[in-house]
């Protein structure tokens, strides 16, 4: 844990309120999912945006149910943290630790592990900075860079009404924001969105923290 300092840094000084950093335990349970609309893949798009997530199980006995294992423990409480209570295809869903350390493998779980796909694995603390609870604004990045902004919003406008977009660049990349109309919206965007493909670019979405357009 000899890197909370400079994870500390990247939130801006200190670790957002409620986060204390010594928590050791890796997995989480999941619970009153949508047993219909989520799946592991998608469970994974959230979920990492606050750490690397090793592996993923629904429960067979109890389908709205889902064990979530990551890499490391201040990642689990950040998550827990910022999506306990969070709406997810119509339901409040509730993040708490679980009593199991990990996810044993086995052939109902799925492993990430060594996805390309994990957000932490390269710039790490600078990913943290970006952690926070579902926001009414999602950020795409890694977008083609021939795009046009009514096109992104054609890619994701099904899952809510988009209220406000922008489409910029950084560094000659295109990036863009888009707004929904509440954070459900934004949420099943992103779990839904992220990576997949748009004109051969595998896309990113994260939240985006700003308020406005």
């Amino acid at each position: 844990m000899g890197n909370i300092a400079a994870i500390a840094a990247s939130f801006g000084g200190g670790l957002p309120p409620g986060i204390t950093g010594t928590n050791d335990r890796c997995t989480i349970l999941a619970t009153n999912l949508n047993t219909e609309k989520v799946d592991e893949d998608k469970l994974f798009n959230l979920f990492s945006l606050y750490g690397n997530i090793v592996r993923i199980k629904i429960l067979k006995n109890k389908p709205d149910h889902a064990l979530v294992q990551m890499a490391e423990g201040l990642q689990a409480e950040l998550a827990a943290h910022f999506l306990k209570g969070a709406m997810l295809f119509g339901n409040k869903m509730e993040v708490n630790f679980s009593k199991y350390p990990n996810i044993t493998p086995a052939p109902d779980a799925h492993e990430y592990a060594n996805s390309s796909l994990n957000r932490f694995h390269n710039n790490a603390i600078k990913n943290y900075r970006y952690c926070c609870a579902p926001t009414k604004m999602i950020h795409l990045s890694s977008l083609p860079p021939e795009i046009a902004e009514d096109e992104v919003v054609a890619h994701v406008e099904e899952h809510g009404r988009v209220v406000n977009s922008k489409l910029y660049e950084v560094n000659g990349k295109k990036q863009a924001l888009v707004q929904f109309e509440n954070e459900e919206q934004a949420t099943e965007a992103l779990v839904c969105k992220h990576a997949t493909t748009l004109d051969r670019s595998v896309i990113r979405i994260s939240f985006s923290q700003l308020q406005s357009i």
